[in-house]
């Protein structure tokens, strides 16, 4: 069953939240919510730890945005690019060429 909607919003302040600790990020990395876990994969300041973990999500938004963050390995990019969702692909293979960045 999926959050409420006050407790997505909650998550999702809180993963905006430019004070937000490591460990909190962490936490909302794994949160039941896709949305949440976009918002952490697209930031700049996310553990690499994270950021190498939401690699392996099955949902396409979190895998794009971890493709937009600067920060993310190119590990973790290249692995995508072999994404059973072609948007992904694309984007990975995009951002491997240096262009979608």
């Amino acid at each position: 069953m999926g959050a409420t909607t006050h407790e997505l919003a909650a998550a999702l302040v809180l993963a905006a939240e430019p004070n937000i600790t490591s460990v909190e990020l962490l936490s909302l990395a794994v949160h039941r919510e896709p949305a949440v876990r976009a918002a952490v994969a697209a930031r700049t300041d996310c553990p690499a730890g994270a950021l190498i973990s939401l690699g392996h999500d099955h949902r396409p938004e979190v895998l794009l945005a971890l493709i937009t963050n600067p920060r993310t390995p190119s590990s973790v990019v290249r692995n995508l690019a072999d994404s059973k969702f072609s948007a992904v692909a694309y984007a990975a293979e995009e951002r491997l060429r240096g262009i979608g960045r």
